[in-house]
């Protein structure tokens, strides 16, 4: 039996037995963060130090909702991310090591292959729609997260408030290549949610593969803030779990929640 049938019967058992994902409720707002607490204004372009080819990433099956296999990797197992039935996780929980980055990298801004496709599909499509989408932040090395997480723990009210909004090395999702950070080219971090760009990638992002990483209400099972600019490709079977809501996140689609 192939990991897709396998999922397919798990979810069948499930939905026979009555099982069903339970979602947390909203909390409130959190408060926007400055301008200097947000993240660098310019894309960072893959460098010479991107790491040699690895297994395709690119979401083939759709995920389980049962308890996946727990994440045991130490040492240069964490060359490789955690996945759950294909799909990468990189968290504060699943960290990977400075040696990992996507295997097909794109340029202009280092995105993976299969992300980088999607992001020019939805961008086309916002555009008919008059709408416009800026990436501020595509690809980041594990080096240069390390300058950005650095750079907030100087610079934020407090180390709390700090890593609410910032990975640490190897815990960012831009690492991977599939995570982006999306705005108008002038309204940027909470504010950006209201935009014409943010009500249509709320709306529209999951029709080409991406989900809304860090929804509000939802800090204590993606260990993130609310932001509405990052949004993280997962492939348009896995994106339609979610819904056009955006309030899932990954952690309760692949039953790590």
């Amino acid at each position: 039996m192939n990991r897709l049938a396998a999922a397919l019967t798990t979810a069948c058992l499930l939905a026979a037995s009555g099982c069903a994902l339970q979602e947390p409720g909203h909390r409130s707002a959190e408060a926007s963060p400055t301008p200097a607490m947000s993240a660098p204004a310019t894309s960072v372009s893959p460098t010479a130090s991107l790491p040699v080819s690895t297994p395709s990433q690119t979401p083939t099956a759709a995920a389980s909702p049962s308890a996946p296999a727990k994440d045991t990797r130490t040492g240069r197992e964490l060359d490789q991310p955690y996945q759950v039935d294909s799909v990468i996780v990189v968290s504060k929980a699943h960290p990977v090591s400075a040696r990992y980055g996507p295997p097909k990298p794109t340029s202009p801004y280092g995105l993976d292959l299969a992300a980088n496709q999607a992001l020019k599909k939805m961008t086309a499509a916002a555009k008919k729609d008059g709408v416009k989408i800026v990436v501020r932040s595509g690809y980041r090395s594990y080096a240069t997260q390390k300058q950005v997480y650095n750079n907030a723990l100087r610079n934020y009210p407090s180390v709390a408030s700090a890593k609410r909004y910032n990975a640490p090395p190897g815990a960012s999702e831009h690492q991977t290549g599939l995570g982006v950070d999306l705005w108008d080219g002038v309204t940027w971090s909470l504010p950006m949610a209201n935009t014409a760009t943010g009500k249509w990638l709320h709306k529209h992002c999951h029709e080409y593969g991406f989900v809304l990483r860090y929804p509000k209400g939802k800090e204590k099972l993606t260990g993130y803030a609310y932001e509405p600019w990052h949004f993280r490709y997962v492939g348009t079977a896995v994106a339609a779990k979610f819904g056009k809501g955006n309030t899932l996140t990954l952690e309760e689609v692949l039953g790590l929640a």
